[in-house]
């Protein structure tokens, strides 16, 4: 079965308070690396199709950051996430399969995680399905509404829910998988009948509801993975949660990071290459970066300080380095 991929990427991010106007929001950097970059690298072990990026404000910039991985949509005027996807019909109405959504601004949304939400989906045999969370303060995402039988039967938005909807934990975390066709049969149905004025996705639930299509959801494990951007304080936080998901990576390898939490040197996402003394004797890197772009081997107990950092481009060996 073929998937595609839609990555949501049209957005202002007025809350960023930029002084450049013609800076998209996914184009901020987490490590040196733009947040959209982080989507696309999650998503493309998972498509045998096509990836379609939708831009709109700040898109000449975000096309530069994606061009090279994925098929380009302008969306010119911002009326909504349906109205976005709509954009994407001429290329993908006609085809067979599934289409995964995800929002270009999602940095910590994991490979493996989309994996099995996509697998859920067709095990399931589902016509829409949509990753959820449950959150101890849910106020500002939209609720699930689930029925007797435990099926979505709608996500209601902040601004339209009611008290006793507020209440409710189950959030939607923004990440959805259709059927394609029926994906694009009813984007047309879809009404400006909100406190918004805009076409919102999460309204194809009730037009799929009404058409007895099947809806279901899954629940994320790790709440933090759905953590959208949307001002500088959530861009320090993803970039926080992501050293730490780095670094625990390398932990578990068995190397020692003193200050686990410590920051890294821009331009660095991930340390890479095979990095010999962790399988072995433990390695100690002290308040430091390794930016890693071949094979380093390090020799047993290896102590490298807190003013260390180096690139190398072929194969190194290091030793009693203090």
């Amino acid at each position: 079965m073929k998937t595609n991929v839609i990555i949501l990427a049209a957005g202002k991010g007025t809350r960023m308070k930029s002084l450049d106007q013609t800076r998209s929001k996914v184009s901020y950097p987490i490590l040196g690396v733009p947040l959209v970059r982080y989507v696309l690298e999650a998503v493309k072990p998972l498509v045998n199709g096509e990836i379609y990026t939708i831009v709109g404000f700040g898109g000449e910039v975000t096309t530069t950051l994606v061009e090279n991985d994925a098929k380009v949509v302008w969306q010119h005027e911002q009326k909504g996430t349906g109205h976005a996807v709509m954009q994407v019909a001429p290329y993908l109405q006609n085809e067979e399969g599934i289409t995964l959504i995800v929002c270009g601004d999602t940095p910590l949304l994991t490979t493996e995680t989309l994996r099995n939400f996509v697998e859920k989906h067709r095990q399931n045999h589902h016509d829409l399905t949509v990753m959820t969370a449950i959150l101890s303060q849910p106020k500002g995402y939209g609720r699930i509404i689930r029925n007797e039988a435990g099926f979505v039967e709608e996500i209601v938005e902040q601004a339209d829910a009611t008290e006793a909807q507020r209440l409710i934990k189950e959030v939607n975390a923004g990440v959805y998988v259709f059927d394609n066709k029926k994906l694009f049969e009813q984007l047309q149905f879809l009404s400006t009948d909100n406190k918004q004025g805009e076409l919102y996705l999460t309204d194809l639930i009730k037009l799929f509801k009404k058409n007895h299509y099947v809806v279901g959801a899954s629940i994320l494990e790790d709440e933090n993975e759905m953590l959208g951007i949307n001002d500088r304080v959530q861009l320090a936080e993803a970039a926080k949660l992501l050293r730490l998901r780095i670094n625990r990576k390398w932990m578990l390898a068995g190397v020692t990071f003193e200050n686990p939490g410590f920051r890294m040197k821009p331009r660095a996402p991930s340390i890479q290459g095979n990095f010999d003394g962790a399988t072995r004797q433990a390695c100690q890197i002290i308040k430091c970066l390794l930016i890693c772009c071949a094979s380093i081997r390090c020799g047993d107990y290896t102590n490298l300080g807190t003013t260390c950092s180096f690139c190398v481009h072929s194969s190194n060996r290091l030793q009693n380095i203090v």
